[in-house]
């Protein structure tokens, strides 16, 4: 009986897979299983919570599951999808980079950043990145997209290191969450679910680099609850070309006008992510332009100094070239905040480890 095929399907290139993991179900899923089986309906639940409750790692540590139910569940089904190959604790311990492999052989990161007394995970939704933004190392290639299993995976294991539950997950790793759409709502419906995380939906951020259609999309199947966060980097269109190759298929006006309609009808919160590279992006004039476009979005201004990769292809603006930027949008009106660099001893930057890993140039 091959129920893989209906609940988590690895992708067609993986030639040498042959089980689905079970991290990655939900409970209708898990209901399906059961059935299947012949096991009373309430089995379901209990399964689910052994996963996102109690991050069950074997099948010994499972008590109050039949035996027989165990047995059915272990031929047909592995546990996990990742493992763990290193992590790596930044000096002040604020921030841990977590690399994992997958079942084809690929690597993949996700990072704990404590500070401001939150646990905040921050994880992939694709091997690479499609996007290509041309100071990103995740951009350097593309492999695949990952499965909601392997996403929420993430979420486990940075738990388990961290013995309690983390505070908020932000979808701001390797890839494009809205590139890899069922996938990420997959995994978001676990995350919140009272059998899944139970992590609130405020607790929850979803960056894009500006995928259009998929916001609209986006916004419409989470009813505006889950946070968004939109990866700006410039304010003027021949500038975001250059930057964000994706603006050219989708561009700032259309991404603007988008917004204001979700901010117009929802009323929720729209936070802009601005990565500031040195002679580049980080001039008053700049600055003036995102004014322009969060002003009337009441947005929030998250700036990121850049965190240079390995050839230094960009530079990290100076600390007096960032509060000039921010003190522009401040006198602005605008919310404003800078993000600490918590892990930089580290190469937190998304991508950084795994192109060391596997020599990515």
């Amino acid at each position: 009986m091959d129920l893989t095929l209906h609940l988590n399907p690895p992708p067609t290139e993986w030639g040498e897979v042959r089980r689905g993991a079970l991290y990655g179900i939900g409970l209708k899923e898990a209901e399906k299983i059961i059935a299947r089986y012949g096991e009373s309906p309430y089995r379901a639940r209990q399964l689910v919570e052994w996963l996102y409750h109690r991050h069950v790692e074997d099948w010994q540590g499972v008590s109050n599951l039949p035996k027989s139910l165990l047995g059915k569940l272990k031929r047909e089904f592995l546990l996990k999808s990742l493992t763990l190959k290193e992590s790596v604790k930044s000096h002040a311990g604020q921030s841990v980079k977590f690399l994992f492999e997958t079942q084809d052989h690929h690597l993949l990161e996700s990072v704990l950043i404590r500070q401001q007394g939150r646990e905040t995970v921050c994880v992939s939704t694709q091997l690479g990145c499609k996007m290509k933004c041309v100071f990103c190392a995740s951009g350097r290639s593309f492999n695949r997209s990952l499965m909601a299993g392997e996403i929420v995976e993430q979420v486990v294991w940075v738990e388990k290191n961290l013995g309690k539950r983390v505070s908020n997950v932000v979808f701001m790793g390797m890839g494009e969450p809205l590139d890899n759409f069922e996938a990420t709502m997959k995994a978001l419906e676990i995350l919140q679910a009272d059998w899944g995380f139970r992590l609130g939906a405020k607790r929850i951020t979803v960056s894009t680099v500006g995928l259009t259609p998929r916001i609209e999309e986006f916004v419409k199947r989470m009813g505006g609850r889950v946070r968004l966060s939109i990866s700006l980097h410039a304010s003027d269109e021949k500038k975001r070309n250059e930057l964000v190759p994706i603006n050219r298929r989708y561009s700032l006006r259309g991404l603007v006008r988008t917004l204001t309609k979700i901010h117009e009808r929802l009323k929720r919160e729209i936070t802009f992510e601005y990565t500031l590279l040195e002679g580049v992006n980080d001039t008053p004039e700049e600055a003036r332009g995102v004014v322009t476009i969060a002003k009337p979005l009441r947005a929030k201004v998250n700036l990121i100094p850049y965190n240079p990769i390995r050839e230094e292809s960009f530079k990290r603006p100076s600390r007096e070239r960032v509060e000039n930027f921010r003190e522009i949008l401040l006198k602005a009106g605008i919310r404003v905040t800078v993000r600490q660099t918590a892990g930089r001893d580290i190469d937190a930057a998304c991508g950084q480890l795994r192109l060391d890993r596997e020599g990515i140039d």
